[in-house]
């Protein structure tokens, strides 16, 4: 929990993509979703608030769509798609991309950025619903694409998954998640996260722009290793 919580305040994303594959080796999928999700959303919430003036607002407004149709995706095929097989080529995706991050780049040309919106948004969205986490590499690709610095882009994360982790919150909510077990969970992980959040802030500030793409592409290859070897 630390050590994704401290690579979320740094990066905007990341906790759930290190957290939840080990969670879920002591925890059921029950307790890990919701309180992930929660924690989630605190975190999301301080640093929109912190960023506020910084989050790019089209790219919120690109995403809110595509998203929504992920989510619905999501909860209708919860219980029908093979989730293992699913986790498995997300995780060789993010593998993918973080190495492709190291490639030198070539000059830049047009994208179609409605059509990446959309991309990141449906996958984000299904997959987020169908693991309770882990989206934040699809709109990690979207937005660094978009070639936001790094505070534009931890800002902008942040809202894209506060945004997020609220919609699929009430959905867990209506599915009768948030029992007894997850309370007491959230409240020993709830200092954790503040603590880790704190380290990861100051780690952020001493990030140049360099070094901050590479920690980007270095998290999606790890991340991907930890959910392919699962």
């Amino acid at each position: 929990m630390f050590a994704g919580y401290a690579l979320r305040a740094a990066t905007g994303f990341g906790a759930g993509v290190v957290a939840i594959p080990l969670l879920l080796l002591v925890l059921p999928l029950t307790v890990v979703i919701p309180v992930v999700t929660t924690l989630g959303i605190a975190a999301s919430l301080g640093q929109s608030v912190q960023e506020f003036r910084h989050v790019d607002w089209g790219v919120l407004r690109s995403l809110a769509l595509p998203t929504a149709i992920g989510v619905g995706a999501g909860l209708w095929l919860f219980a029908a798609i093979d989730q293992q097989l699913l986790l498995k080529a997300f995780g060789a995706f993010i593998i993918g991309y973080g190495l492709w991050s190291f490639v030198p780049r070539r000059p830049a040309v047009r994208l179609p950025q409605r059509a990446l919106a959309g991309a990141a948004g449906v996958s984000g969205g299904l997959v987020a619903t169908l693991f309770g986490g882990m989206a934040g590499p699809f709109f990690a690709v979207y937005l660094r694409l978009l070639e936001l610095d790094k505070r534009r882009f931890r800002a902008s994360m942040s809202s894209v998954l506060l945004c997020l982790g609220l919609v699929r919150a009430g959905g867990y909510g209506g599915l009768g998640f948030y029992d007894r077990r997850v309370v007491a969970v959230l409240l020993l992980f709830a200092p954790v996260m503040g603590l880790a959040m704190l380290a990861g802030d100051r780690w952020h500030a001493r990030l140049d722009e360099a070094h901050f793409e590479r920690m980007v592409a270095v998290l999606l290859a790890l991340s991907g290793c930890a959910l392919l070897f699962k």
